[in-house]
């Protein structure tokens, strides 16, 4: 009888500990964690950058590899058990399944995928669905932090890579997650970190132009949006903004809902108040009778459209706004708090442009920043590879402004000069970083959070 390509790896790996079961714990995915005594299974990649992997494996004390690469032990020079699986990368997840012995098999899968919004989206269904359904453990993968809600550690990618995400299933499964809520982002997607997935319900917040550095054209962003409803059975929630969006899915239900989140009163959080009601109806526990009452129990999601007030009347808002449309939305915002609520302020805006990403958007949200502030203060945000430098300045040229404008690349300073306006009745609005902990430079990285530096300063 022909074996799969799961039972292959397993059969190879049985032979070389001598044992019939194997499980994940025979298996790494990368040469940097914890190779002694394992198998290390590797995608697809350069040659050289495979056999480098693999030396370094190797003398961490790696007893085989598997890979989708065409190795033989004449390229590696060493005497290790290689099995080639053709179109691993395709098929990891299955794989990882398969040795995982299907962790999700008895979750409700959520996805939820946009341009803006994901995070917020995720967090805030959480802490619905955990008001409607208190009993139940509800998992969430996104990019604030994994685990079972609201006891979330930190992480480093929105969607972690493939063999890191069933890490976290086997977690939550052994943790009792019946219901899980993982925040799809277009590389995941497009890479394939959620192949094998089967979602019962899938949401898509908007689309917007964002990450075309690493899609190269829009058409491409928005086909990798659109994997996650392909996979999904039974619900497909979709902002109406999208009704003539061709969806390759006739199996699962399509409900259009307005995502414009709303609040009833400036202590009130923003929330997407029309998606959450009819993401409610379509659990049988739900009373619609009480939906007002779960809403109104909905806290902030820190980070996002945050209000942070000082002792000597300073006000800031600090959002995570990092793509153009979300920066054009939270300018727009606070000139509507400005007009309703303090109406004897002007507005001061805090931002920077991440590097090695679309340079493009410099230019549009300088334009925002010119079109909605009184004075621009043009700091650092995450300038990863690139001088902070030309960054800050190519924002600068876009401005196009003589004065009412500086430049302050280090973010702390840029935030202590923004206190002498903001004790001088400017509503300062502090955008790019929200409840992000750190600073990317091509040399180190710096700890600092927007929420946490500014409270120092004014509580």
């Amino acid at each position: 009888m022909k074996l799969s390509d799961n039972e292959k790896i397993v059969n190879f790996a049985g032979n070389i500990y001598n044992q019939g079961t194997i499980n994940h714990r025979k298996f790494v995915f990368s040469s940097r964690d914890i190779c002694k005594g394992r198998i290390l299974v590797l995608k697809r990649g350069n040659k050289k950058n495979i056999q480098n992997y693999i030396k370094e494996a190797r003398s961490k004390g790696i007893r085989g590899i598997v890979t989708e690469n065409n190795i033989l032990k004449d390229d590696i020079n060493y005497d290790l058990p290689i099995l080639n699986i053709s179109n691993l990368s395709v098929k990891l997840n299955s794989f990882l399944d398969y040795i995982y012995s299907y962790p999700t098999k008895d979750m409700i899968k959520i996805g939820v995928t946009g341009t803006n919004g994901k995070t917020s989206t995720c967090l805030f269904l959480a802490q619905f669905l955990s008001n409607i359904l208190p009993r139940r453990n509800i998992g969430v993968i996104t990019s604030d932090g994994n685990g079972v809600y609201p006891n979330l550690s930190s992480t480093y990618r929105t969607t972690p890579e493939n063999h890191l995400l069933y890490r976290e299933y086997d977690k939550m499964r052994r943790k009792n997650v019946r219901i899980l809520i993982i925040e799809c982002s277009s590389q995941g997607l497009h890479q394939g970190r959620l192949n094998s997935h089967s979602f019962d319900i899938s949401i898509l917040t908007n689309i917007m132009r964002d990450h075309i550095e690493y899609h190269k054209n829009h058409a491409n962003y928005v086909d990798s949006k659109l994997r996650l409803l392909k996979m999904t059975t039974k619900y497909i929630f979709i902002d109406e903004s999208l009704k003539n969006l061709k969806i390759e899915n006739n199996s699962a239900k399509k409900i259009f809902f307005k995502y414009s989140p709303t609040r009833k009163s400036i202590n009130e959080p923003l929330i997407p108040r029309d998606l959450l009601i009819k993401f409610g109806k379509t659990f049988d526990q739900y009373s619609i009778s009480k939906q007002d009452h779960y809403l109104s129990q909905l806290k902030h999601i820190s980070g996002r459209y945050q209000l942070v007030r000082g002792n000597k009347n300073e006000i800031f808002l600090i959002d995570y706004a990092h793509t153009s449309s979300s920066f054009l939305d939270i300018c727009k915002y606070a000139k509507s708090l400005l007009r309703s609520y303090f109406s004897d302020m002007k507005l001061l805006i805090i931002f920077g442009c991440g590097g090695d990403r679309d340079k493009e958007k410099r230019i549009t949200m300088a334009s925002h920043a010119k079109k909605y502030a009184d004075f621009i203060i043009v700091t650092d945000d995450n300038p990863r590879s690139e001088d902070p430098k030309k960054i800050t300045s190519q924002i600068k040229d876009a401005l196009n402004m003589k004065n009412n404008f500086e430049i302050i690349n280090n973010r702390k300073a840029a935030i202590r000069r923004s206190l002498d306006y903001a004790r001088d009745k400017y509503l300062i609005l502090l955008l790019g970083k929200g409840n992000e902990s750190k600073i990317i430079y091509k040399d180190r990285e710096i700890y600092h959070n927007d929420i946490k530096f500014v409270e120092s300063l004014i509580k």
